[in-house]
């Protein structure tokens, strides 16, 4: 049997690179629970509504109590302002009859007496009215009014009262003007333990009638007369109001409670239908879009990003079903005639292209999936950055521009390089920036009519490198298009001769997991590409 002429020689077939496996996701550790959690475990299960009320409430309570203490301590304390003023008055009034300048009124000083506390000091020593009597040691300290005491001359002395020691004496029952007189030992009782300010005047006396007999007049001398201020009138008055406040103070509580509890749930009726409309999302791309409320709110902008996140996942579904589709159809054509060649081979004579034009299917098929794979690692949002290390650009590019003849006899360009003097280098990976720069002289010396020119500039933070050719230019309307996923702008030429429409693709991922840019540059001639990396 005659040997087969051996098949010509093809380029080495890279090796297709191992998918890197996903690494796990680090599980965050489990936050320690709240400490709110933990003392009220039955306020985090309370519905928001119920929570807003129940604090609205709470703070109700307290402002609406602290309101209604203040009201009460007013009340009381203006009352005892009048009450101090009413038994000032009272110790003039008493003072001034006793001393006899003016006209008796027996009813008025015999009221007060009667009804207060009241203590004389004058020439024939203290007198106690009745009510004192009861308390023989509580007015001992009072003292009489200086001697060098003017005309008006007024004070306030605290006396502290302690238990009755005896019985009231000479209880009137009704004052000089048939007015009742409250009973003595309640007034004593009320007395009892309590700290009470004597409201005290002073005045000179003499006989208001010379011809009166000595009896009828009081002798002559300083008088000193102290008046209790009772605080029973005061603390009636704020007493009063208890019944009022303690019924106003819950009612308004709850009334804010119930107002809070209806304002809550108005605010959350769009949250409640933000969140049924998002029930019904049962897979991405079904073009599902949550209600946004007119208000400009918090709320609003939470429809707003729910939307958007929406158009985010329909555009990636979008895109990930188109990315499917185009590499099945990609991988039909290279597994079809992959399939053919060895039937061919299988059921015809054995021969020297069969095998080769096999290879050759197995060769495309194989940059195929390897550039499916790169942009599949490129997607992988949970896939480690690219090391960094200083890349010599300058050096890299000679070193393709060497390669390409090789790599692609059928462009005979003719390939030239502008670049400065000094080395020019950028952080990256190398591998990456490798395959990024190669991408993009393929392309170019795929289109190229004559000439392939690579230029590196430096700018300040970047370095642009502008890869031009003089073929046919790009349609403005397709500087962006050409770097969608599978996309040839020249749709009559073969597969096996326009690539795989992934080149472009690859290079600006790459340029972006670089934090760089990749774009169509104008050009007066042909097609430039304008690559910017970071220093």
């Amino acid at each position: 049997m005659p040997e087969l002429p051996q098949p010509p020689r093809l380029p080495e077939v890279p090796d297709v690179p191992d998918v890197p496996d996903v690494p796990d996701v680090p599980q965050e550790p489990e936050p320690a629970p709240r400490t709110r959690a933990r003392m009220f475990p039955w306020w985090t299960r309370l519905p928001t509504r119920a929570r807003t009320a129940l604090a609205s409430g709470a703070a109700a309570l307290v402002l609406a109590g602290g309101s209604a203490w203040w009201l009460h301590h007013d009340v009381y304390s203006n009352e005892m302002e009048a009450a101090r003023g009413r038994a000032l008055s009272q110790s003039r009034s008493v003072a001034e009859e006793f001393a006899g300048t003016r006209a008796r009124d027996r009813e008025s000083t015999s009221d007060i007496i009667a009804q207060n506390p009241v203590v004389i000091i004058g020439p024939q020593g203290p007198f106690r009215s009745w009510l004192l009597e009861a308390f023989p040691d509580a007015v001992d300290d009072l003292s009489p009014a200086p001697a060098s005491a003017r005309p008006g001359w007024a004070t306030f002395a605290t006396v502290r009262f302690g238990t009755p020691a005896a019985a009231c004496t000479g209880d009137p029952t009704r004052t000089t003007t048939g007015q009742p007189v409250r009973d003595c030992l309640a007034q004593a009782a009320e007395l009892s333990g309590q700290t009470v300010d004597m409201a005290g005047t002073s005045i000179e006396a003499h006989k208001l009638d010379p011809s009166a007999p000595n009896e009828s007049a009081p002798p002559s001398g300083r008088y000193t007369v102290y008046v209790a201020v009772t605080r029973g009138e005061a603390a009636r008055a704020a007493d009063a109001l208890v019944p009022a406040l303690a019924t106003a103070v819950p009612l308004a509580a709850l009334i804010v409670a119930l107002s809070a509890w209806v304002a809550t749930t108005r605010a959350l009726r769009p949250v409640e239908a933000i969140r049924t409309r998002l029930a019904t999302v049962d897979q991405p791309g079904a073009g599902t879009r949550v209600p946004v409320p007119e208000a400009e709110d918090e709320i609003t902008r939470l429809a707003r990003t729910t939307n958007q996140t929406l158009d985010r996942l329909d555009a990636h579904a979008d895109r990930q079903r188109r990315f499917i589709a185009d590499a099945a159809h990609e991988l039909r054509s290279p597994v079809t005639g992959l399939r053919t060649t060895l039937e061919v081979a299988v059921t015809g004579p054995q021969r020297p292209g069969t095998l080769a034009g096999a290879l050759q299917a197995t060769t495309r098929l194989q940059y195929l999936v390897d550039d499916l794979l790169t942009l599949a690692r490129l997607d992988n949002a949970s896939a480690p950055p690219p090391k960094r290390s200083p890349v010599d650009l300058t050096g890299l590019i000679r070193e393709l521009l060497l390669e390409l003849p090789h790599t692609r006899p059928e462009a005979a360009a003719h390939l030239t390089l502008d670049a400065p003097g000094e080395a020019v280098t950028v952080p990256g990976d190398p591998d990456q920036l490798r395959r990024l720069l190669r991408n993009l002289l393929d392309n170019a010396a795929r289109h190229a009519g004559t000439r392939v020119a690579v230029s590196l500039d430096l700018r300040p933070g970047w370095v642009e490198c502008t890869v031009h050719n003089d073929g046919a230019p790009i349609p403005e309307a397709d500087r962006e298009r050409i770097f969608d996923r599978f996309t040839r702008l020249d749709e009559a030429r073969t597969r096996d001769t326009g690539g795989s429409g992934l080149g472009l693709a690859i290079a600006r991922e790459l340029a972006h997991h670089h934090r760089g840019t990749l774009a169509v540059t104008p050009a007066d001639r042909g097609a430039a590409f304008l690559l910017r990396l970071p220093r």
